[in-house]
């Protein structure tokens, strides 16, 4: 009993001091000191009464520098007039809670921040300045940013597989005969598109996408169409970004598709032959097949559906252009590509 009331006077000496004025006081400057906030306190008139070492970390000002100064020393030009509103609003007696704003750095450089201010009043309740909090919210702000990226890369990737589908769709359409063989053939065309675009996907653990390399793209496609047609590669060694898997794939499904119906990797064809090479700042590739090829519209004027999607999606993401020329021995398509945008860098 008597231990239990000697702990119970303790404590209540520890609460009598801390309600001190003197050692309160001392408390809440511990506090402002050890606060990783920049805590600040300026007059109605805009002048700094205070400047603690949070605000020196955030803003670069020490607080010899920034005390007697007004608070617009780290105002953006163009936030200028926040000022006049903050003051109005304290004034009012308004309190203003987690505001986001910008504000600048005494080396010019800009930080997002989060900010309340409140208003100072003295012994009789009037209101003589004000108090402020700023806590640097740039992570806050990224993370956000990278959130609406990675939802933004998602819609277009899904819509960009939609569209790829429906496409290889259309070109198996019409080269089969039955709805068995259909399904075959899309279910050929679709793994092999899975496979190489399975490169273009970040990894679950956090890894980004490496994307692969051109040589290896060009083969994963040609794979279930070649059924042992003689296939001559002569590419550079180039590193495919993933943002030009997908666009790539889809031309060369197209090219491949009209060369196993009519083409170098028919029965009667010859095989076909496959060239790229840099030029500055462009990346040629031809695709020939030696045979009596024809477009596929049957006019050579003409261009089909498959020529239009190949010259559209070279045009809108590759930065290029697309051709087809036929001639009496065969057919010679033509990819210009922007480099960059084929190998990211």
């Amino acid at each position: 009993m008597r231990d239990k009331y000697a702990a119970m006077t303790m404590k209540q000496s520890e609460s009598s001091e801390l309600q001190a004025p003197e050692s309160l006081q001392q408390h809440l400057a511990a506090i402002v000191e050890g606060s990783d906030d920049a805590i600040i306190t300026k007059g109605l008139d805009s002048v700094i009464r205070s400047w603690n070492p949070g605000a020196e970390r955030l803003f670069g000002y020490s607080a010899e520098e920034a005390i007697g100064r007004s608070i617009t020393l780290i105002f953006p030009d163009d936030r200028m007039d926040e000022e006049a509103g903050f003051i109005a609003r304290l004034r009012r007696g308004e309190r203003i809670s987690n505001l986001e704003t910008v504000r600048k750095r005494k080396d010019g450089t800009l930080v997002p921040i989060s900010l309340t201010v409140s208003p100072v009043r003295n012994a009789n309740g009037k209101i003589i300045g004000a108090s402020k909090i700023a806590r640097d919210i740039t992570l806050q702000r990224q993370a956000v940013e990278r959130q609406q990226l990675l939802l933004s890369e998602m819609r277009h990737r899904v819509g960009n597989s939609f569209a790829v589908a429906g496409g290889l769709l259309g070109i198996a359409a019409r080269q089969v005969e039955s709805v068995q063989e259909l399904v075959t053939v899309m279910r050929q065309r679709l793994h092999a598109l899975a496979s190489v675009h399975a490169r273009a996907v970040d990894d679950p653990a956090g890894a980004r996408p490496e994307g692969t390399a051109l040589v290896h793209l060009i083969t994963s496609i040609l794979e279930p169409f070649s059924g042992g047609a003689s296939v001559q590669l002569d590419v550079p060694e180039l590193d495919v970004c993933p943002a030009a898997i997908t666009p790539l794939s889809l031309v060369f499904f197209e090219l491949a598709t009209n060369a196993v119906k009519y083409g170098g990797l028919s029965e009667a064809g010859d095989g076909i032959a496959i060239q790229a090479e840099k030029h500055g700042n462009r990346l040629i590739v031809h695709w020939t097949e030696a045979c009596a090829t024809k477009p596929a519209s049957g006019e050579p004027g003409k261009a089909g559906f498959g020529t239009r999607m190949c010259q559209n999606t070279v045009g809108s993401s590759l930065g290029g252009k697309f051709s087809r020329d036929f001639n009496p021995n065969g057919m010679i398509a033509t990819l210009n590509l922007d480099l960059t945008a084929v190998t990211g860098v």
